[in-house]
């Protein structure tokens, strides 16, 4: 009697596979079942497909006669599927893949084992010293030789776990640093102290108003040109306020970029009705110098110095550039079309200082895209942080090694995990352009996921 909770056997054959491989399991599942050759046979042919139906029609009415006919059938019919018997040798071909646990080697050199059913010891130990990659266990296995594969296993158990630990230990990224409660306070630079000349600096005219009152007299307040708003601190004194600028840093009254713009006005005679006649003109005076504008000085990172822009990972590609750049050419063709190109005092009014915010950018890689990926001209290296490996979900088998290290993280060296090639898509919405570039994988804290250096 067939139970009432046996729902049929869970193997399926469609005439390309080995007919032993599929009648194994079949007598295994049927094991439970007290059944007749016929609802053996019946049961059989509902585990049939495709082509293994067709020939199970085929075959003429009351032709079988017992389960066991069939089977030897069945075999005869498809014993071109038939996998070829393992031998022992077979095991030499069992190797450790790149990536490949120990754990999971063992398991699938011990399934081979199984399979070729060899008894021969000395035979299996010697295989699996071949196949496994050189590291510890292996080390391990040629001081001190094992005598069979069970002793393997049993000297692999504390491998495994090492293994296990070192594995979560590099996944893990290091926390940050907690920031320190008293932070020294950074230097500033005057809001328009940079790159004047002394002969240069505007007039300071006397007016019968202040500033203040005048830059919101209608007529006036339309020739003059607005700055862009900002919510920097323009200058050294964090209390004085700029009405012009709106912005704390400075005073109006020594407001530069106002200075130049009163001052044109003036001598184009616009002002002359607010001018008081009897007061003389000076040159307005520039901050003192080293009063400074928004520059910390906990320490900088002007570069991070590696990676391929030095011409390679081997010696010899290293030399190649060197050699390269330290060619000079001899003669220079005269090109008539170049010319200086000089910048005046004209070009810096009306322009925030210091107004270097960075170039954040998203790309399109491994499939994915990348937000915060910082444009960093500082940076002779492209670089990809372990914590956005892990969000790409690249393999490991991806990484070549990369023996050198970076520099300019905090001032130390830099330990890369590797590097890899990824096609980079970069668009802005209307454009498309995509490189092959070459990433150096790094395990360091940063905001961004992505550094692209200079191209």
């Amino acid at each position: 009697m067939i139970p009432n909770t046996f729902t049929g056997p869970k193997v399926t054959f469609i005439g390309i596979e080995d007919p032993e491989a599929h009648l194994i399991p079949f007598h295994m599942q049927m094991m439970p079942v007290d059944g007749s050759d016929a609802v053996r046979g019946k049961l059989f042919m509902s585990t049939l497909t495709g082509m293994a139906m067709d020939w199970f029609v085929s075959l003429p009415e009351g032709h079988i006669t017992s389960f066991t006919q069939l089977s030897q059938l069945f075999r005869e019919q498809y014993l071109a599927n038939k996998a070829p018997p393992p031998v022992s040798y077979d095991l030499f071909n069992v190797k450790k893949y790149q990536g490949e646990t120990l754990k999971e080697y063992i398991s699938r050199f011990g399934a081979h084992v199984v399979k070729v059913g060899t008894k021969e010891e000395p035979m299996i130990v010697y295989a699996f010293r071949k196949g496994v990659c050189p590291g510890p266990f292996c080390e391990s296995l040629i001081r001190n030789r094992p005598k069979t594969f069970a002793e393997i296993r049993h000297r692999a158990v504390e491998h495994i776990a090492s293994e296990r630990e070192v594995y979560e230990k590099r996944t893990t990224v290091t926390p940050a640093r907690p920031r320190a409660h008293v932070r020294a306070q950074p230097t500033r630079v005057h809001e328009a102290a940079t790159g004047r000349r002394k002969g240069n600096r505007p007039l300071r005219h006397n007016f019968v108003v202040e500033l203040k009152d005048l830059i919101i007299v209608p007529n006036i307040a339309d020739r003059l040109r607005p700055p862009v708003k900002t919510d920097k601190v323009l200058g050294p004194h964090k209390e004085s306020w700029c009405e012009f600028h709106e912005a704390f840093g400075h005073h109006i009254n020594n407001c530069l970029a106002l200075g130049y713009q009163l001052d044109e006005l003036v001598k184009n005679g616009f002002l002359k009705d607010y001018l008081d006649g009897s007061s003389t003109t000076t040159a307005m005076a520039t901050p003192e110098e080293g009063q400074a504008h928004e520059m910390p000085t906990h320490g900088e990172v002007h570069t991070i110095f590696g990676g391929f822009s030095e011409g390679g990972p081997t010696a010899s590609q290293r030399k190649k550039y060197v050699s390269s750049v330290s060619s000079v050419a001899e003669e220079f063709p005269d090109d008539p079309w170049e010319s200086n190109l000089v910048f005046t005092s004209a070009d810096l009014r009306d322009v925030v200082p210091h107004n270097n915010d960075p170039v954040v950018i998203s790309i399109v890689t491994a499939g994915r895209k990348v937000h915060r990926v910082l444009v960093d001209q500082g940076s002779s290296a492209d670089v990809i942080f372990w914590s956005t490996f892990n969000k790409l979900q690249l393999s490991l088998d991806l990484l070549r090694p990369y023996t050198r290290c970076l520099y300019g993280f905090a001032d130390n060296p830099v330990e890369v995990r590797g590097y890899l090639e990824l096609r980079t898509t970069f668009t802005d919405g209307a454009a498309l352009r995509t490189e092959s570039i070459c990433y150096l994988v790094v395990n360091a804290n940063s905001a961004y996921n992505i550094l692209l250096g200079r191209r």
